[in-house]
């Protein structure tokens, strides 16, 4: 389950999921942290996965295309109700695996008739989910039960074809929980502070390395300097 990224000045970037199951993106305001995360979403809705967008801006960012494709969450309950289907989904696959002597999702789908499809949860700003910061005590508990059901989704998701991509823009240490952070073995940055920089690659390389001007531009945590592919949604 292959995803392709871009170009570094010797080789194509890619990322197979069934190795690499989750995946963060930094980047400033222009830096084309959202091209890239729709690019990489378009191509796990080409391969047949189930793939949930939250976008707690009212889903303006994302033409009606993907309100076709994708199930597009704007509200904080909605997301928690679906980060609990997935999770039940996470519980079940296991029972599945177990009973049929697999050790994860590609080899079940090898040696059974019923075929699972990966699930993708995907955030455009993964601030607005997890930001605690003024709400009441009632929105807290719900924020506080979707950072551990992500917490599930990246510690145990891999076997199961249950994966997640994040992107921020926001410079918070606080945002990320170490559980989920510590599990998202492949990270990107494109133009960032030091800050920023930091929390996505514990480095602050990204602001040094990446231009200033630089659109699709982006330093991954193996230290690989690349352009991304230009995604045009209208075209799709």
């Amino acid at each position: 389950f292959k995803l392709v990224f871009g170009e570094s000045l010797t080789n194509r970037i890619t990322v197979d999921l069934a190795k690499i199951p989750h995946m963060l993106i930094g980047g400033s305001t222009g830096s084309g942290k959202s091209v890239l995360l729709k690019l990489l979403l378009m191509q796990c809705v080409k391969k047949g996965a189930e793939v949930y967008i939250a976008d707690f801006k009212g889903g303006v960012d994302f033409p009606p295309v993907w309100h076709e494709k994708c199930e597009i969450i704007t509200e904080p309950d909605e997301l928690t109700e679906i980060l609990e289907t997935i999770v039940s989904e996470l519980k079940h696959r296991k029972i599945l695996l177990k009973d049929s002597a697999c050790p994860n999702i590609d080899e079940y789908n090898k040696i059974t008739d019923k075929k699972l499809n990966r699930i993708i949860l995907a955030c455009d700003e993964i601030a607005e989910v997890l930001d605690k910061t003024g709400l009441s005590k009632e929105d807290k508990a719900v924020v506080q039960k979707a950072e551990n059901l992500l917490s599930v989704i990246a510690r145990q998701g891999r076997a199961f074809g249950i994966h997640l991509i994040l992107a921020t823009q926001r410079p918070d240490a606080n945002i990320l929980s170490g559980q989920i952070k510590n599990n998202i073995d492949y990270r990107v940055c494109g133009r960032a502070d030091n800050i920023l920089s930091q929390i996505i690659l514990d480095k602050a390389d990204a602001n040094d390395r990446v231009p200033k001007n630089a659109q699709g531009r982006f330093l991954d945590n193996h230290d690989v300097l690349f352009q991304a592919y230009w995604f045009d949604e209208r075209r799709w």
